[in-house]
């Protein structure tokens, strides 16, 4: 390493040698990028998580070990190893994130108004054939709230503010989130007239419609593994609005939930096969919020016709 051709600094001024405080001169965006580095584990992935690019957040990290004056991390592999400082640095990044996650948590909890935007988190057949339909009721009442549907199988963070409000399948342990019962679910084997007579007729021969292999082990799921493993699958896909239509045109049997037992499709029994709870989850933050009560009695009365 070339030395420094600079003379000693004197002893008399410690103050000239001392470095700065390195934290003093990481910014917020340096942060953020680090820690969502470390998270993806790759400059590629922290890239498509910040909507950057890979150039930017490489850049970024390059200045924020420049302003901690040592290194944060070492790639061995595919893997990052952290070192002590980088530790340390990760700790103050996740502090900062949760104080901005707290600081919107806290202003949307201000807003004590009846207007704006709540964002829900379902599935694709609960946001489109159950909750859409059923809008008018809660906008005619309440003609300024704006409602927007996250749809899909991920869970949403609510702390992280990704929804307002999320419906769940199963009762949520976080004590920072407050759970409201919607009611139960059930679930019918059914198909259309054709396909239910073929089913009562050689119930291992007839075809089915089922989910795909991207969906986990849930309830649905095991009932199909259960009771159907060896029927041939015509069908599979995560959504559950893809089982339904491809059940109503006769393709197969398939177990959906009552409300979307529409007038093509016959249950094969009358008691239903499977029942789930459903729960309306919320952080505690927003609990004082007037629009998302109104929104909680909205699907109150929704889940009546459950």
């Amino acid at each position: 390493m070339k030395k420094s051709s600079e003379p000693p600094a004197s002893p008399v001024a410690p103050a000239a040698t001392t470095p700065a405080a390195p934290a003093a001169q990481a910014d917020w965006e340096a942060l953020r990028t680090f820690a969502a580095f470390i998270d993806a584990g790759s400059f590629s992935g922290a890239a498509r998580a910040l909507e950057v690019t890979h150039a930017t957040v490489s850049r970024r990290l390059q200045m924020l070990e420049q302003s901690m004056r040592a290194p944060l991390f070492t790639r061995r592999a595919d893997d990052v190893e952290l070192t002590r400082l980088g530790e340390t640095v990760l700790a103050a990044a996740r502090a900062m994130q949760e104080q901005t996650r707290q600081l919107a948590r806290t202003l949307a909890g201000d807003d004590l108004r009846l207007e704006g935007k709540l964002r829900i988190a379902c599935t694709d057949a609960l946001g489109a054939l159950f909750l859409a339909p059923r809008l008018p009721a809660l906008l005619r009442r309440w003609p300024d709230l704006d409602v927007e549907f996250a749809m899909g199988h991920q869970n949403v963070s609510l702390a992280r503010r990704e929804a307002d409000l999320a419906i769940r399948f199963a009762r949520p342990q976080d004590g920072e989130l407050i759970a409201r019962p919607l009611g139960k679910l059930a679930y019918y084997l059914c198909g259309t007239a054709e396909v239910v007579a073929a089913w009562r007729a050689e119930r291992r021969s007839t075809p089915f419609v089922g989910y795909d292999d991207g969906v986990p082990d849930i309830p649905e799921t095991l009932w199909h593994a259960a009771h159907a493993a060896g029927n041939p699958v015509r069908l599979r896909s995560s959504s559950l609005v893809a089982q339904c239509m491809a059940a109503r045109a006769g393709v197969g049997m398939a177990l959906l939930p009552r409300y979307l037992l529409a007038p093509e499709l016959a249950p094969a029994e009358p008691q239903p096969q499977l029942e789930r709870e459903l729960w309306a989850v919320f952080h505690r933050d927003l609990k004082a919020v007037p629009r998302l009560r109104v929104v909680l009695e909205w699907l109150e009365d929704c889940c009546k016709d459950l």
